[in-house]
Order: structure tokens, then C-alpha cells, then sequence
């Protein structure tokens, strides 16, 4: 973006690198200048159709004005000047780390349990966003991405507004991923809720593998009405949720990922236009350190021809745990680790937890296993962005293939939902590959 003067959109945010691009945008990792914290920032590419710029800002405004744990984040929009008169618009998003639900089906389906929350997760998004008038449109795998608490949707590049105080307009071409989109939408019809309603049905079809004999039968059971043919056979988005819920025996402040359920109503079908919604920012790294990028991208090219993207940052710096190369001890000795351990949401018989893995050494560890005892005998149910093993009191965490590697001064870190039948103490005592790391808040 040489035409931006000093590589700077509205005197605010700085553009560092590109990282990816598709469609007709690319983003670019920045540096939001008055808040200190990195973000994302998505630019059109040349040949941007100029009449749809104002198209572009009211799907900006629709996905700003969302605020729910399991939708990310739009924080700004705006239009640059350039030096030839033109002005480029662009949206600030927010970064997150994680790993996108398609690289996790990769490796094979999720427990039941798992795919239960996790589709609770998404279920309560697309309820709030259905609620303010908003669809998604091409929810998929590769449009979630799996963080320390919980799922994010991603990819609202090919948003649907529909007019104001009325239900959508024409439809408009078939926009979204032809194997989760709804058979009504290709024979033109407008898009509804319930047509992101059906995508979250295959989804959660690809989550549990099919038909899962473990299963709950309420789980196999409301993934098939969520993909019946008849739009108006299909279960809102709310439904589904609470179905979820009660299935994995997890209470709705859970899987919001907050301590308290997100506000808002009833979903509703009309009034339709597309949902985004902004979780807490991440801490801005301490400077210095090291940071590893990972760019997830929905694919499919929206109606603005705008591929809607997250970048992924790993900041460094924070409270985490260090190892040496190839998975060893970390090459600092004691203290070269850190762990931030926080209850994030409790409730009678359960409790969310985020931790905080830091590399406190000058070498990078590839591969690390976090263990601890849990005081109180809590059991882990549900974790993202590891795999674990539980024996008694005795908890191990294993790095995902995607975050195995923890740079000098780099973080990582994971999330889980656990059951307690009594106390819920925190653990006194943490080591990072046989290594007892420094413990805090």
C-alpha cells in the first residue's frame, strides 16, 4: 500500500506487514496508535468496485454494532485519503489466537461433549445476531475459529443487510460455501436465519462425525431438524442452543463465555442483516518480543467480493511457560516459564478457566506439556487449543499441532470448562515439561 502516505490510515492505525489477501481485500497486521494493541486491518485490493463503498460501511456499522463473546469483533471503519483523490475504505478488526475448526476436523471429529458446546457456542452467536436482524451467510468450518474461550465466527465479507423496518430484498447471486448453504437459497430465495440455521447443522454434522453412537439422542436429533429442507421445519438458532446446553449439562453463562449470559432476545426472522460482534481485545504485546502470525480466512467471495478475515497473533510476553528446543526442559531452569491461571465463569457443579502459558526463556520451545494438581478434585470436561489427560487429581495439557512452538518471550494459551463437587482452589503448582514455572493471577 505504497499510495498510503507513511503506511498510516487515518492518522491512527499503522500498517506493519500484509498477511494474507483473497477476494478482492487483503489484510494487513497494524498497530492501533492510540490504544497501544495490534489489530487487523482489511484493505480492499485494486480494482475495488467504488460504488459499493457505501455498502461496505453500513456492513461495517451492522457488524460493529454486535457485542457478543462468540463473534469477532469489528472496531473501526474508515476511508483514507490518497494522493491521486481517491479514498480507500478499510475495517479494523480485532486479533485473536487460535486455530480454525477446520484444522481441527482435520485430525478427526470432536468427543460428543465437545461438539455439543462448541455448537451451543455457535448456536448462541448466531441467536444474538439473528435477534438484532443479522445472518451470518456462510457459516462453516473455516469461518470458526477456536480460541482460549471458546469458538469465534468469523467472515463477514459477504454480509446481508436487508432494508430497514422490512425483510430482505431480492436475493441477489447465491453467495457462500455450496456445501453448507441452504438448498433454499439456490433456488433464490432471500436469505433467513433459518438458512444459517442449516449450515450449523452440517456443521455440527462434521463435529461429531456423523452419527455418533455415544451421543446424546437430543444431540443427533437437533442437528437433523437444523437441516431439514423446509426452512420453516428448522429450530431458531436459540433452540438449538438451549438444546445443546442441556445436553453437554453446561448453563448458558458457559458457553458465552462469561460469567453471566450475553444480553439479548428472542431470534427472530425478519429485519435481516449480518452478524460480527467484538469479544475483549488482546493485550497489547510489551514490545520487543517475538510474534507468530496465523492468518484464518473464510474463502468464499461475498457480495462486496471481500474475503472476511482474522489474523492470529500470539503476543509475547504475557504469563505463560518456556521450554527448550524439541520439547525439553526450559533453558533457563526454574522461573523460565510463567502461568496465568484465571476462573473466567463459575456455577454450582462447573467452572471456565483461561491459561496463560509465557516463555520466559531466550530459546524457543517446540512442544510443551503443562501439568498441575487440582486441589479440590475438579475434573477438566471440555479444553480448546491442547489435548489432555486427567488421572485423579493429576492434570497434563499437550500443545496443539498449530501452537506447539512458544517463541522467547511468546505466549500461548488454552481454555477449558471443568466439573467440581465441592471447593474449586486454584493449583498451587505448575511445570512446563518437568519444569516448575512461576504461578499468578
Amino acid at each position: 500500500m505504497s499510495q498510503i502516505p507513511g503506511g498510516r490510515l487515518g492518522g491512527r492505525y499503522q500498517l506493519v506487514a500484509p498477511v494474507g489477501s483473497g477476494g478482492m481485500a487483503t489484510v494487513w497486521r497494524a498497530v492501533d496508535l492510540v490504544l497501544d494493541r495490534p489489530v487487523a486491518v482489511k484493505l480492499p485490493r485494486d480494482g475495488w468496485p467504488r460504488e459499493l463503498t457505501p455498502r461496505l460501511h453500513e456492513e461495517a456499522k451492522a457488524a460493529a454494532a454486535l457485542t457478543h463473546p462468540h463473534i469477532t469483533g469489528v472496531h473501526d471503519y474508515g476511508e483514507a485519503e490518497l494522493p491521486d483523490g481517491e479514498r480507500l475504505p478499510y475495517v479494523v478488526m480485532e486479533l485473536l489466537d487460535g486455530e480454525t475448526l477446520a484444522a481441527r476436523l482435520a485430525r478427526g471429529p470432536l468427543p460428543w461433549r465437545e461438539a455439543a458446546v462448541l455448537g451451543a457456542q455457535l448456536a448462541d452467536a448466531l441467536a444474538a445476531a439473528h435477534a438484532a436482524g443479522v445472518v451470518h451467510r456462510d457459516v462453516k468450518p473455516g469461518n470458526v475459529l477456536l480460541t482460549a474461550t471458546g469458538a469465534k465466527i468469523l467472515d463477514f465479507g459477504i454480509a446481508f443487510t436487508a432494508p430497514a423496518g422490512g425483510r430482505p430484498g431480492g436475493a441477489g447471486p447465491v453467495l457462500g460455501t455450496p456445501d453448507y448453504v441452504a438448498p433454499e437459497l439456490l433456488d433464490g430465495a432471500a436469505p433467513t436465519p433459518a438458512a444459517d440455521v442449516y449450515s450449523l447443522g452440517v456443521v455440527l454434522r462434521e463435529c461429531l462425525g456423523g452419527e455418533a453412537p455415544d451421543a446424546p439422542e437430543q444431540v443427533e436429533h437437533v442437528w437433523r431438524r437444523c437441516v431439514q429442507e423446509r426452512p420453516e421445519a428448522r429450530p431458531a438458532a436459540a433452540e438449538v442452543a438451549a438444546v445443546l446446553r442441556a445436553a453437554a449439562g453446561i448453563p448458558r453463562g458457559a458457553v458465552a463465555g462469561t460469567g453471566a449470559a450475553p444480553p439479548h432476545g428472542p431470534a427472530r426472522d425478519h429485519d435481516t442483516r449480518v452478524l460480527d460482534d467484538p469479544g475483549p481485545p488482546p493485550e497489547p504485546p510489551p514490545g520487543g518480543g517475538t510474534r507468530r502470525l496465523l492468518l484464518v480466512a473464510g474463502g468464499a467471495a461475498g457480495a462486496l467480493g471481500l474475503l472476511a478475515v482474522l489474523l492470529v497473533a500470539l503476543p509475547s510476553g504475557s504469563s505463560d511457560s518456556g521450554s527448550a528446543p524439541g520439547g525439553g526442559a526450559p533453558s533457563s531452569g526454574p522461573g523460565a516459564c510463567a502461568v496465568a491461571y484465571d476462573v473466567v465463569g463459575e456455577w454450582p457443579d462447573g467452572f471456565q478457566a483461561r491459561v496463560r502459558v509465557t516463555n520466559l526463556a531466550d530459546a524457543p520451545i517446540d512442544g510443551w506439556r503443562l501439568a498441575w494438581s487440582f486441589p479440590d478434585g475438579q475434573q477438566v470436561a471440555q479444553l480448546w487449543n491442547g489435548a489432555q489427560r486427567q488421572q485423579g487429581a493429576e492434570v497434563e495439557v499437550t500443545a496443539a499441532d498449530w501452537n506447539r512452538t512458544i517463541p522467547p518471550r511468546g505466549a500461548v494459551e488454552f481454555g477449558f470448562i471443568g466439573r467440581r463437587d465441592g471447593g474449586n482452589g486454584r493449583p498451587g503448582r505448575f511445570t512446563l515439561n518437568g519444569r516448575t514455572c512461576r504461578s499468578g493471577r
